[in-house]
């Protein structure tokens, strides 16, 4: 295997946790709870951390971004084609999963959110526009930060030293909007306390080098354990966290266990880097299957009997199979289509 593989593999392992991190929380917090077990607490208390799995998400994409364009910085013919490939990343996976996931809310009105049919909310939905609302697939919330991430990512490539100057101002206004509590959208969306997250990825992309196999597998170590520490930090209540605070925390942990993997500190199994591979279309598609699944075993007199946490595992491997599936028969195929004309895009990017 060569280190490039290796890197991109323990990258993608990476990406494979945070995946089923999210997808143990919304198990723990609310199909559980609401489905199987009459609201009781379900789960132990650290699932309920695994939103932070979306914190690790924004750490990686901030890696993975210089980590392929690198030699794209300073050179403005290659913007179109860099947003061509975020695009193309992006939106059709996407687009079919909400496609489809927009009309069963019409066929089933009772089964969605209130803004499904609703018109504005649809098309913004689809363009991944961000409104103070929630999207109509909820998680494509964090999508919407994706997109404006590569907006201010381009001016890297159209001009290094502006795009510099203006990444590095964005982000220090994002600290300053979120410790001042500036909440009014949409600055609250143009300076949320998430925007900062890119940053440790990048941050991560121009050190991870300097670290020999010995100091990589430490600072994964101590990446690791920061990271999963504010989390049952949180959930012990020992910190009274603030969202921007407890959110930075995150990116610290992410970005030492980023810059960990990136070195080679690991060799994951093939299935795991798999699973990584496979994590937009786990992301997208966990919700969906999970409320499918939800109203068709109740039906059926799920849990059986199943203790919580033999329900959520049940459930955690449905989910995440279902995403693999759609990963290996429509995101993967539909990417090679709209891709062949062009290089692929190293580890998913």
């Amino acid at each position: 295997m060569t280190p490039a593989r290796t890197r991109l593999d323990g990258l993608q392992a990476g990406r494979a946790v945070a995946a089923v991190m999210v997808v143990l929380y919304h198990l723990t917090v609310y199909f559980l709870p609401e489905h199987y077990y009459g609201g009781e607490k379900v789960g132990p208390g650290l699932f309920k951390m695994g939103y932070a799995g979306v914190e690790f998400f924004f750490v990686l994409s901030g890696f993975i971004m210089v980590f392929v364009h690198l030699r794209d910085f300073g050179v403005p013919e290659r913007a179109p084609r860099f947003l061509e490939k975020r695009i193309v990343r992006i939106y059709p996976i996407y687009w079919v999963i909400y496609g489809l996931l927009t009309l069963a809310y019409f066929a089933v009105p009772s089964a969605g959110p209130e803004n499904a049919r609703d018109p504005i909310a649809i098309l913004t939905s689809a363009l991944l526009w961000p409104m103070p609302e929630l999207p109509v697939l909820g998680v494509a919330w964090s999508l919407q930060y994706e997109m404006l991430f590569y907006l201010v990512f381009t001016l890297l490539v159209l001009n290094l030293r502006f795009g510099a100057v203006v990444f590095v101002l964005w982000t220090l206004a994002c600290v300053w909007a979120s410790l001042a509590r500036f909440e009014s959208y949409p600055f609250n969306f143009l300076l949320s306390f998430y925007n900062p997250l890119f940053a440790f990825g990048i941050l991560a992309a121009l050190c991870f080098r300097r670290l020999d196999l010995p100091s990589a597998r430490w600072v994964l170590l101590i990446g690791a354990v920061a990271f999963f520490g504010v989390g049952i930090s949180e959930q012990l209540a020992l910190v009274d966290w603030s969202k921007a605070v407890r959110t930075w925390c995150y990116g610290i942990g992410a970005c030492l266990a980023v810059m960990g993997l990136a070195a080679g500190a690991i060799q994951p199994p093939r299935w795991l880097s798999f699973l990584g591979d496979a994590s937009y279309s786990i992301y997208l598609v966990h919700i969906p299957a999970i409320s499918f699944a939800g109203i068709v075993l109740v039906k059926l007199g799920a849990p059986w009997g199943l203790p919580p946490l033999g329900m959520m595992a049940v459930m955690t491997i449905y989910a995440v199979a279902a995403g693999a599936i759609v990963h290996l028969f429509v995101e993967k195929p539909l990417f090679s289509m709209l891709s062949r004309r062009r290089a692929p895009v190293p580890g998913g990017a």
